[in-house]
């Protein structure tokens, strides 16, 4: 009898130390990897879990009870002695109810005698409800092939997509009355949490000290970073070696409302070192196969509520964005800081760039 209670606590045991989440890597049937960041990220929230500890079903269609769950663990809505919407299908003993109710007394789906629970729900009623859920603003006239004025949903499928939450077809199109699937509406979800469009750019009242570990001759350097003058385009940031005054090129960095660069200066007619479009959210960016100045570059954003040490300061509410290129096997890693701009750079996990202080001109 001792014996069996020694394997019986030792089974409870080792079920206890057992990770709880499930990431979306681990999940077999999940072939996009380009939407992994948004999905691990709800599974680690607890938004949305897979049907087993390897398969999430990502092309299963997802269903308007489904929604109200995600929407209401995601946006932490009440449930409690929550005021009964009077649906004829949804009763108090409906598995699904007090989420229903939550989402329709916040008014993300429109008062009707029905909700049809089990209905699948299409990317055009997606738009709509995400749109509500977090009053999204801005409207760009971005172009889908097959949206036009008349299609339901039109104001609010322009308003994604000009916060970047959607990308559309490679064909061009949105399809808006397809049902949309458990990764796509998982992926719009975290992304429209996560949304964000932090200052990028570092604060010109400031000079900024950095430590710089070069990879070129294995040699670490003090670097000072002060702003010079704007030259119609960029600001021209000079960096100088704080112990020999050696000076090296211009930084120069762009900042527009919904753009942000930055390059060297001798190469800053051709290539930025890193281009990115605001908003912000997770997931990926820029792809490799897109055109432009990004040709060949995928940008990551891992996060847009991180943390990280830098100096002596732990920074929150970091925005870590992860850079892979086709023609290089380096993989670099930014932190910015609304603000402040960026605190660190790792370049295959090694440190290159690591700010130390700023001080106040």
């Amino acid at each position: 009898m001792k014996n069996l209670l020694k394997i019986i606590c030792s089974i409870l045991i080792t079920v206890c130390l057992l990770p709880k989440e499930v990431r979306a890597a681990s999940f077999k049937d999940l072939t996009d990897e380009t939407l992994s960041t948004e999905i691990d990220y709800l599974v680690e929230q607890d938004i949305v879990r897979g049907y087993s500890n390897t398969l999430f079903k990502p092309n299963e269609k997802v269903t308007k009870a489904q929604v109200a769950v995600m929407l209401t663990r995601a946006l932490g809505l009440n449930t409690i002695n929550i005021k009964n919407p009077n649906f004829q299908d949804v009763t108090t003993a409906h598995k699904y109810y007090k989420e229903i109710a939550a989402v329709q007394n916040a008014g993300i789906f429109n008062a009707v005698d029905k909700f049809h629970p089990d209905a699948m729900i299409t990317r055009g009623q997606m738009a709509i409800v995400l749109h509500r859920a977090f009053q999204l603003k801005g409207s760009d006239p971005y172009y889908f092939s097959d949206v036009t004025e008349q299609t339901p949903g039109y104001k609010e499928i322009l308003t994604l997509a000009h916060n970047h939450l959607i990308r559309g077809y490679e064909d061009g199109a949105f399809k808006p009355n397809e049902p949309v699937t458990r990764a796509h509406f998982s992926a719009f979800l975290a992304r429209a949490m996560t949304l964000t469009k932090p200052d990028l750019l570092k604060d010109p009242a400031f000079v900024y000290t950095y430590a710089h570990y070069s990879l070129s001759d294995n040699q670490r350097y003090t670097l000072n970073y002060q702003y010079d003058h704007h030259d119609g385009k960029n600001d021209v940031w000079t960096v100088q070696n704080v112990s020999t005054a050696q000076t090296f090129p211009n930084e120069l960095l762009y900042g527009h409302d919904r753009i942000y660069g930055q390059a060297i200066a001798s190469d800053a007619t051709t290539h930025y070192d890193l281009y990115l479009e605001l908003p912000l959210r997770i997931g990926v960016i820029l792809h490799e196969d897109d055109e432009g100045v990004t040709s060949g570059v995928r940008v990551t954003v891992k996060t847009t509520n991180g943390t990280v040490r830098a100096g002596e300061v732990q920074y929150t509410g970091v925005v870590i964005l992860e850079e892979r290129s086709i023609y290089s096997d380096v993989v670099k890693t930014y932190y910015f800081v609304d603000g402040i701009g960026l605190v660190k750079e790792l370049h295959n996990d090694i440190v290159v760039l690591e700010l130390l202080n700023r001080t106040m001109k």
